[in-house]
């Protein structure tokens, strides 16, 4: 008996960067990801290697610099202000960890 599992985010070539003065910071190149609904996923890695940035892409607090972005095959990579704050208020939560 085969499960078929339901895409909740596919995330293909993430890229983030910030400009801090004259210089360019990369938190976030080229990530691929794809998360199942109903599954348990922990990221882990050393500070600054881009874990909230990828969260805060992922939760539409924030925009990719380059990419695309979907939570069940709705696009967030070219979603306007009022369809990220849609789909924050109908589809996320956070815990800040200030």
């Amino acid at each position: 008996m085969s499960t078929i599992q339901t895409t909740a985010f596919t995330t293909r070539g993430v890229t983030k960067v910030y400009r801090m003065g004259e210089v360019d910071v990369h938190a976030l190149r080229a990530v691929d990801v794809e998360m199942f609904a109903g599954d348990f996923v922990v990221i882990l890695g050393a500070s600054g290697s881009g874990k909230s940035t990828l969260l805060n892409i992922l939760g539409g607090l924030d925009g990719p610099s380059a990419c695309e972005v979907s939570f069940r095959d709705q696009s967030l990579s070219d979603a306007d202000e009022d369809a990220l704050t849609e789909y924050r208020r109908e589809h996320d939560g956070f815990v800040f960890q200030f």
